[in-house]
């Protein structure tokens, strides 16, 4: 943007740097010019004196004599017609075609008074004449070839400094055209510095007032605003939070009710009625630990965000052994997987070789692990879960691949939102929060969760986590 204005306010300056220098060089000319063309025009009319009185002396020695001096002494071309009689000195060539002509306009009175401007950078020849006679008739012309390279070179010289004065104060004002954008661009950068830490970090950012007063006050209200939305966002989490956690007692209250009803109505208690209560008490838990673990989920993440000021244990979490994790996961999945008709496999490749040792919350890829889990065992039931490991520059996946029905691509773009289920499974149990509590948590841990699928060739979800040794770096909070 700097850039921008300083080249709109360049190319303003540069407009008027040439108009102005344009200006003053026509006025250097423009004296220059008047100046030689009064000194030229007085020597011009010394001649026309001079010649009038050769003819009626009828004596050209003298005439000739001092236009000879003339010629020597300025270097300019004398040429003067008396009647039949031609008299030149100088460089002057009466076969010229531009001096012929001037001389045929001397003829029938139409005098040549007015030199052209000077130009420093041409070398043409200007011409002064002047008629002499009485009234009836023209008895004879005087042409001067008049010398400007001393006018020349002067104006070249008064021009070359006035450029040198006008590019220096160009110069001066680009500067300081630079200064003031800067002055006022500054405050500028740190508000959109401001904004970006806003959304990443979610938390008020302290604003430092600079530039001109409407971009201070615009400061003040981006500070009153961030640090309303922060308190906001703090209101809403701790109210999801809350709500989550006083739900629990009812909730526990309802169950106990419902199985003590069952214990004193005994025979007479409707099974398919106690069964329809029990699901929906299941559902409700369900959900409130999925919130639970979703605020939770966020809640790190945020602090994560803003949390230049925690200590590094909580930024850069732990050193986790991941082949190590995976096996215990299988281990204590596989009799889960086998009840629900799955094969749930580790691939040999995730135990073997080096170990790698990555950036993370133990209990955080646990749940990650768990929840991705039981995403494969409920929607890709009887089909075989294999669980790998790949190492990259920097990260290590963790993988796990189902075989299930798969994701179309309007599906994953939508799969890691809250409460959101894909149209085809929403009569089967779930929140809809799973894939969006390991996004959460993932990135909480400077880590990403990408899905993979086609239709009916199943779904695979891959966590990339720093490896230790590599400095992790937590994404920015969309």
């Amino acid at each position: 943007m700097r850039l921008r204005v300083l080249g709109i306010l360049g190319t303003l300056l540069l407009a008027i740097v040439a108009i102005v220098s344009a200006m003053l060089l026509q006025s250097v000319s423009r004296d220059a010019t008047a100046e030689v063309q009064l000194n030229r025009l007085s020597a011009l009319n010394r001649f026309v004196q001079l010649a009038a009185h050769a003819d009626l002396a009828n004596d050209m020695s003298l005439l000739q004599l001092e236009m000879d001096t003339y010629s020597d002494l300025y270097g300019e071309g004398l040429l003067i017609n008396l009647g039949q009689r031609q008299l030149v000195s100088g460089s002057i060539d009466p076969a010229d075609p531009e001096v012929a002509g001037t001389v045929r306009n001397s003829e029938l009175n139409l005098g040549l008074v007015q030199i052209p401007p000077i130009d420093p950078l041409s070398d043409a020849t200007a011409f002064l004449s002047q008629p002499f006679g009485n009234s009836a008739q023209v008895l004879g012309s005087v042409t001067m070839q008049v010398n400007l390279e001393t006018a020349r070179a002067k104006v070249l010289e008064k021009s070359s400094l006035l450029w040198l004065v006008v590019i220096s104060i160009g110069a001066g004002l680009l500067l300081l055209a630079d200064r003031l954008t800067f002055w006022v661009l500054r405050p500028v950068h740190r508000l959109n510095d401001a904004v970006n830490d806003i959304a990443r970090h979610q938390a008020p950012v302290l604003l430092e007032e600079q530039g001109p007063p409407e971009l201070r006050r615009l400061s003040r209200s981006l500070g009153s605003m961030a640090r309303t939305m922060a308190e906001s966002l703090k209101q809403q989490q701790e109210l999801i939070a809350e709500t989550s956690h006083q739900l629990r007692n009812p909730v526990a209250a309802l169950r106990l009710r419902v199985d003590l009803l069952k214990m004193r109505m005994g025979d007479q208690a409707d099974p398919v009625g106690v069964h329809a209560v029990e699901n929906e008490l299941h559902r409700v838990e369900t959900l409130l630990d999925g919130v639970m673990r979703l605020a939770s989920a966020e809640h790190r993440l945020a602090e994560q965000n803003a949390g230049e000021s925690l200590p590094e244990t909580a930024v850069h979490g732990q050193q986790v052994d991941v082949g190590q994790t995976l096996a215990e996961e299988v281990e204590r999945q596989s009799e889960v997987a086998r009840q629900r008709g799955n094969q749930l496999v580790l691939d040999g490749s995730a135990t073997s070789g080096q170990t790698a040792m990555v950036w993370c919350n133990g209990f955080d890829l646990q749940q990650m692990l768990a929840e991705l889990l039981e995403n494969a065992f409920k929607y890709a039931p009887g089909s075989k879960i294999v669980l790998g490991l790949r190492l990259n520059p920097g990260t290590a996946s963790i993988q796990i691949q189902d075989h299930g029905a798969g994701m179309n691509a309007a599906e994953l773009a939508n799969a890691g939102e809250r409460f959101w289920r894909a149209e085809r499974v929403r009569h089967s149990p779930g929140t809809g929060l799973g894939l969006a509590i390991v996004d959460r948590l993932a990135r909480a841990n400077a880590g990403e969760l990408t899905l993979e699928s086609a239709p009916g060739e199943g779904l695979k979800a891959t966590i990339s986590l720093p490896l230790h040794g590599s400095k992790p770096e937590v994404p920015d909070e969309s």
